[in-house]
């Protein structure tokens, strides 16, 4: 290898390798919106946002990806797993009324090619599930949980903001 061209490597790796090793998490919390997230079961996430007093005002549940020794590329929960986490996130009783009469279960559902799409809704919370319908991956890929008296606060960096009790 030349000279010139070992130095242009050199010169590439320390323009654009060495910022990357210093970041720190106040750095990064500066640049990016910091994101909670709980572990509900192996690798099953639920990650959070917050109002201002610290009370949660939505919850999104989804499959993480990455876990030790295991990269899984598939996205879908089984509704059964689903329907469960909700219940334990937020109970029959703290969902309040139901404020539509829907046909089956007090949730409606539409399907638009592969995606489906539930909705729930009470006096005091909104469920939304997407799933998958397609032969290949059927089952649901996220479910969102959303607060109606509790406006999420603006994004905040790093450590900024916790959590206190979902109900």
């Amino acid at each position: 290898m030349s000279a010139n061209k070992s130095s242009s490597i050199m010169c590439f790796l320390a323009v654009f390798a060495i910022p990357a090793w210093g970041q720190t998490a106040a750095e990064i919390g500066a640049r990016y919106r910091s994101v909670n997230a709980y572990e509900v079961r192996p690798g099953i996430l639920m990650t959070a946002k917050y109002a201002e007093d610290g009370q949660v005002c939505e919850v999104m549940i989804e499959k993480e990806h990455q876990t030790p020794g295991k990269v899984d590329l598939g996205s879908t929960i089984p509704r059964e797993l689903v329907n469960r986490l909700i219940n334990e996130i937020v109970p029959l009783a703290d969902r309040g009324k139901p404020t539509k009469q829907y046909l089956r279960n007090n949730a409606e559902s539409t399907i638009s090619g592969t995606v489906e799409v539930t909705e729930s809704d009470f006096e005091k919370v909104s469920i939304e599930i997407l799933g998958s319908v397609s032969p290949c991956a059927s089952g649901d890929v996220t479910a969102t949980i959303r607060w109606k008296r509790r406006a999420c606060a603006a994004s905040k960096a790093a450590g900024s903001v916790s959590g206190e009790g979902l109900h």
